[in-house]
């Protein structure tokens, strides 16, 4: 039997996105230069490694895990990244700082849609049906809503952010839909997600997961913790910084008087 970690794949809906990413990020410009590596390293490792295995073919909480890095990290990141030459892209960042109720329900509607039980059954049923369109479709709606949600707390461009209290309050809120969602599907019946209950174990890879004591009620309520728990603690560590850097500017103001 191989070892799991020898399960890198390659598909062809993985290097259109790919393909896709790069086109974003020569049009918009990455400053810094850790973060494009980075940006790649996380890209690769949710489509070419074990983990898109694991993600697409056996573990509810792998593909947790792919959902959680697309929108709440390479969406984020791409944002903060961005390079402070005028690009195409400048009037739509000063239209989402602008309507920050639009920007936040993009993101949590759209982590929410996604993990609505008939809509994640239902679309990891035709993905294997259809898989060009569908495995491009999810990913590309993740990245774009991590892209709008955080573009008015993170973007590189000052004026392009809604001030600390406002984010304080943007990014507490998120976090509570955030929680909800992780505490449905922590206790939500085992085999509501029951799309890889009927999955052919095509890489061999199941008694692995069950020598490990991966159950599918196990699987389903480490994936309600991981939307739960890390993701919330994203949104609390930015509101927290938000806020210091609130009372840290009174505090400036007040001195310089």
């Amino acid at each position: 039997m191989r070892n799991l970690l020898s399960y890198w794949t390659f598909s062809f809906s993985s290097a259109v996105l790919a393909t896709l990413l790069l086109i974003y990020v020569s049009t918009v410009g990455i400053r810094g230069k850790r973060a494009l590596p980075l940006i790649f390293v996380l890209f690769a490792t949710c489509f070419f490694s074990p983990l898109h295995v694991l993600s697409t073919h056996y573990l509810f909480s792998a593909h947790m895990i792919v959902h959680v890095i697309l929108l709440l990290v390479i969406g984020p990141l791409l944002v903060a990244s961005e390079s402070q030459k005028p690009n195409k892209f400048a009037t739509s960042f000063y239209f989402l700082k602008n309507h920050p109720m639009l920007t936040w329900l993009t993101g949590v509607c759209m982590m929410w849609v996604w993990h609505i039980p008939w809509v994640f059954n239902k679309t990891m049923m035709y993905m294997h049906e259809s898989p060009f369109l569908l495995s491009m479709l999810e990913p590309m709606m993740l990245v774009f809503a991590g892209i709008v949600f955080s573009s008015p707390i993170i973007n590189s461009r000052k004026e392009y952010r809604i001030d600390a209290l406002s984010g304080v309050v943007y990014l507490f809120t998120a976090c509570i839909a955030c929680s909800l969602l992780g505490l449905l599907i922590t206790f939500a019946p085992a085999g509501t997600y029951h799309h890889f209950l009927s999955m052919h174990d095509n890489y061999g890879l199941n008694r692995i997961i069950l020598q490990n004591g991966i159950t599918q009620s196990i699987d389903q309520q480490a994936a309600g913790l991981i939307m739960w728990v890390p993701c919330c603690l994203v949104y609390v560590s930015g509101a927290m910084y938000l806020l210091a850097r609130w009372f840290h500017q009174k505090e400036e103001a007040i001195l310089s008087k």
